[in-house]
């Protein structure tokens, strides 16, 4: 499952995971930039105040690198500090907006931009068909633990063995099990494995809290906690959780 946008026969299109095409072309757009943020550099982020409505994928990427360039304010800046041709001349060829003498240049060279303007230029124009694409599961895995260890900065909060564990000095207060597929609250056997699978987790290291998130749908909006009898000490929880 695949998830933002790539360029095929010079036309950009976008990928959006099956999970999400229910959802309005808006909406799917704010779900891929709110989790691509979490996963680059501060300088890369998309404003979360763009018109994602009026928008395709691409050309919220392209007004973020155009109002950042203000190519001949930022040159002149550079060159007090470093001048680099080969930033320059890609950042020139995406004003022009000469996309296929860009990428050429880019995956003929294989060098790295010196100057941060031209850093996201590079990422889109040095993958495989441009673009920027990420696998759905992967980019909700690690928007979660973003999100997680921003909201707990007293803790250490990791991966181990296919949760998210929160955790004070050597006490694990929380582990979170990730589930990307659409969860209806009406429809809870639907989520018999990955329940079962929690419950295996449970026993084999005495976990005493574990949830289990899944992506916030219409049909799932508030917790379920799950009971089962065999281990009366312990929480297993499905949420569900706002992209």
């Amino acid at each position: 499952m695949l998830f933002g946008f790539e360029r095929i026969n010079g036309k950009w299109v976008e990928r959006v995971p099956a999970l999400f095409r229910p959802f309005s072309p808006k909406e799917q757009r704010e779900f891929f930039i709110n989790q691509y943020n979490c996963c680059v550099n501060d300088d890369e982020r998309i404003a979360i105040k763009n018109n994602f409505g009026c928008f395709t994928l691409f050309e919220i990427f392209q007004n973020k690198i155009l109002s950042e360039l203000k190519v001949k304010n930022r040159l002149r800046e550079n060159r007090l500090k470093v001048f680099d041709p080969y930033s320059a001349l890609l950042m020139e060829l995406f004003v022009k907006g000469d996309f296929d003498k860009l990428e050429r240049i880019i995956k003929a060279n294989a060098l790295l931009p010196k100057l941060s303007q031209a850093m996201l230029i590079f990422r889109i124009f040095s993958s495989e068909n441009c673009g920027i694409i990420f696998d759905a599961k992967t980019l909700f895995s690690e928007f979660v633990l973003e999100k997680v260890a921003r909201k707990n900065p007293d803790k250490d909060v990791y991966f181990k063995d296919g949760l998210i564990v929160i955790e004070k000095n050597s006490e694990r207060l929380l582990n979170i099990m990730l589930c990307f597929k659409r969860f209806d609250k009406d429809k809870i056997h639907l989520a018999k494995d990955e329940i079962d699978e929690a419950w295996r987790k449970v026993a084999k290291d005495n976990i005493k809290s574990l949830y289990i998130v899944f992506p916030r749908n219409s049909a799932f909006r508030r917790h379920i906690e799950v009971k089962n009898p065999c281990f009366a000490d312990s929480l297993v929880k499905l949420v569900p959780y706002t992209i």
